[in-house]
């Protein structure tokens, strides 16, 4: 027997192959073992069923396995055969059983439990060869629905675990023939459902952490080969993509790599498509008459009979949403459902009893076809086999009183389906940066949630958004403009910060319009300038800083805007723009530090300081020049001279945009930037929620500037001599003040 239990061991934990044939590998050289009853006699003098958790609790310690379970025993009905045993259940017969009263060797098939397994309660799943079909009985697994159902998975998400391309399949997919990428590219390379759920305490699987010991770099300690035999923790796995691939090690072309991979689950790129049929709303108010609930899909059109396979299937793109356990962004399926409850709690009212209450002798109760047969041909058509008013739901709540639910009330809820599997390469991979960075976004989409509304009922749901009618008796969630919890370039907004900063932009463009119409206007109505004498004003430094300057903020507006507003004009396009749009922050930061050492060090730092004691009037007289003396042919109060190169109003704006709006660009675009680095930073003022719109509100204010600093450029002795005197260094100033300041040298 020691050699039996070491011989099986190696099979499962694959260092020894077992018997392989198109099912998969099985085991011939698990021990031999007695069938038993559920109270521990031999099924052969008892002469009832087979318990398998009996049987097998001989070696196993059943009680612990049953315990330590991801799958909910009582409610599935799974048991240690379902999983283990070719067939799914254990059966016997008398020449299967030998003189000692165990099954003779080879009868029975113990091994690692394969795809088709799975398949049997949770989806379409498929390793064979032949092309793959959807299950005949897929409508009826409907009755079943939220107890476990087969092929929940796929219904729910539309997701197929096969390794076949798409297009050699025998489902009549829609644009099939181009479809030349296998179901599941992890099934196409042999990766299968134990790869990746199987049992924590397997020592040939896991690596285990008993506690986390400062002292060890590395715990060598795992779980006895005997205690995993004996107590196998079937509380699977559920193997996260970065349990197995580096994503930092690829995914050089992507921009904030490390954010998207802190907030984005690889499926949502992964998972582009769906292929197989994907529910939208389930109605357990109703029933057909072969005794389902009432359902809409999404790809499908649910009237369509025949085999499943041969209705027509469009591909179904998943709904992206915020994963509350893990807070990130990944793919989902929301399914309405409409389910009668009663008591308090309310507990749901089994699909048996409803479909008694609607259900003659196999046809529908004639109080029933009269109140929702509406064109009144004595037939419930599938448009007519709703409870959309009052009075049919009245109906239906007498018909359950007399079945025993005196109080049976509806309920609505939006259920979200996570998708995990059905996972593309290459062409199959979203690589379009807009159709999340954009203001059409993925994230904001509409989802349909229903055809039709169940009167009186509110639809319950944890995804943020507002649950309206559709205009044409439906349902449909419509989603916030911005993502709860993340700031997404190009598509969260802050309305009033785009607002305000339009409406400050706007204002000064009207400003300096109407401005310049009307020195238009009076031009050549009043004397022009007096004398002037040219002077070298504006050194080869400042010069190479003030175009550099001006190049990096035009640009980071431009490349800006691309990033804000994904999917309008584009140059550079997203990912470019963000790569130039950094780059450029570290031209301007480094200018800028530059610059102050230089104005520091050959003091013409005092540029930019206003004379504190004559502050005030010129001020004054500087703002009275724009508002009337330009108009006039006025001489500029204060003349510009090689000591004194900006007059009041510009020492101020320059210090505020030096001081403050450059300053405050810069710190809210590192935050922006450093969030995935150092995203404590950020989150110490607000997160990017906060950050990135004081950052495109500040953007909004340089866009300002420069609308009025160009403008202001114009106000020269010629509208270009400032622009050619910052190109080449050489102004034109007013004769008696250059001549009393520098004895009228140029």
């Amino acid at each position: 027997m020691k050699t039996s239990w070491w011989a099986a061991l190696l099979v499962l934990l694959g260092l020894v192959p077992g018997r392989a044939g198109a099912s998969g590998p099985t085991s011939t050289m698990h021990p031999t073992f007695p069938p038993l009853d559920a109270n521990g006699r031999h099924v052969t003098e008892s002469g009832v069923p087979i318990s398998p958790e009996r049987t097998c609790g001989g070696c196993h310690d059943a009680e612990f396995i049953a315990s330590h379970s991801s799958h909910d025993l009582d409610r599935t009905g799974a048991t240690c055969a379902t999983c283990h045993v070719e067939g799914g259940r254990l059966t016997w017969s008398a020449d299967q059983i030998d003189e000692a009263g165990s099954y003779k060797r080879g009868v029975i098939d113990i091994r690692d439990p394969q795809p088709r397994d799975c398949a049997r309660c949770h989806g379409v799943v498929s390793q064979d060869a032949a092309p793959l079909t959807l299950p005949a009985d897929l409508d009826a697994s409907l009755a079943r629905w939220g107890t476990g159902m087969p092929y929940e998975l796929t219904l729910a998400t539309g997701q197929i675990l096969a390794p076949q391309k798409m297009a050699d399949s025998a489902v009549n997919l829609a644009g099939r023939d181009g479809l030349n990428t296998p179901f599941d590219v992890h099934a196409a390379r042999l990766v299968t459902c134990t790869s990746c759920h199987f049992a924590p305490n397997n020592p040939g699987r896991v690596k285990v952490d008993r506690g986390g010991l400062p002292f060890l770099d590395r715990d060598p300690r795992r779980p006895s080969i005997s205690d995993y035999i004996h107590r196998p923790d079937h509380e699977l796995t559920a193997t996260r993509c970065e349990q197995c691939h580096d994503a930092m090690a690829t995914h050089d072309a992507l921009p904030y790599k490390d954010r998207h991979m802190a907030k984005l689950e690889c499926t949502s790129c992964h998972v582009a498509h769906t292929h197989g049929p994907v529910l939208r709303t389930v109605d357990q108010t109703v029933v057909t008459l072969q005794g389902t609930p009432h359902v809409e899909y999404r790809n499908m059109d649910a009237a369509q009979g025949g085999s499943p396979s041969a209705r027509y299937i469009r591909s179904f793109r998943p709904f992206l949403v915020v994963d509350d356990s893990t807070q990130k962004l990944g793919p989902a399926n929301l399914i309405t459902e409409w389910r009668w409850v009663s008591g308090s709690p309310p507990v749901p009212v089994p699909l048996a009893k409803v479909a008694s209450a609607f259900l003659e002798n196999g046809t529908y109760a004639k109080a029933v076809v009269a109140a929702l047969d509406r064109n009144a041909d004595g037939n419930l058509s599938d448009d007519e086999l709703r409870l959309d008013t009052d009075a049919r739901v009245q109906v239906v709540q007498g018909r359950l009183a007399a079945q025993g639910v005196p109080d049976a009330r509806i309920e609505g809820t939006i259920r979200v389906h996570r998708v995990h599997h059905g996972v593309q390469a290459n062409e199959g991979v979203v690589l379009d940066c807009a159709s999340c960075h954009s203001d059409g976004s993925r994230l904001g989409e509409e989802v349909p949630l229903s055809g039709y509304q169940v009167a009186g009922v509110s639809v319950s749901s944890s995804i943020p958004g507002a649950i309206e009618g559709d205009g044409r008796g439906g349902l449909v969630l419509r989603r916030p403009k911005h993502t709860r919890g993340l700031y997404v370039l190009g598509h969260d907004r802050v309305p009033w910060t785009d607002t305000v900063g339009f409406l400050v932009l706007l204002a000064t463009t009207i400003g300096v319009a109407t401005h310049g119409a009307l020195r238009i206007r009076n031009r050549g109505v009043h004397g022009a300038h007096g004398a002037t004498v040219k002077a070298y004003v504006y050194s080869r430094y400042e010069r190479i800083w003030h175009w550099l300057m001006a190049l990096s903020i035009l640009l980071l507006l431009w490349t800006g805007i691309e990033i804000h507003w994904v999917g309008g004009v584009s140059v550079f396009g997203f990912t470019r723009s963000v790569w130039i749009h950094n780059a450029l922050a570290v031209v301007l930061i480094v200018n800028a530090f530059l610059s102050l050492f230089y104005h520091v060090a050959s003091n013409e730092i005092r540029q930019f300081i206003p004379p504190r004691e004559t502050f005030l009037g010129e001020a004054i007289a500087q703002a009275k020049f724009y508002l009337n003396g330009i108009f006039v042919g006025a001489p500029h109060p204060v003349p510009k001279s090689r000591e004194r190169k900006l007059n009041p109003l510009q020492q101020v704006t320059y210090l505020m945009l030096l001081n403050v709006l450059i300053p405050l660009q810069v710190v809210t675009g590192v935050l922006i930037w450093g969030a995935p680095r150092w995203p404590a930073l950020s989150n110490a003022v607000g997160g990017l929620t906060i950050v990135t719109p004081v950052h495109s509100l500040g953007a909004w204010l340089l866009a300002t500037f420069v609308v009025a600093h160009v403008y202001l450029t114009t106000t020269g002795h010629t509208p270009l001599s400032n622009i050619r005197a910052m190109v080449v260094g050489e102004d034109e100033l007013d004769a008696p003040h250059e001549a009393a300041s520098q004895g009228g040298q140029a």
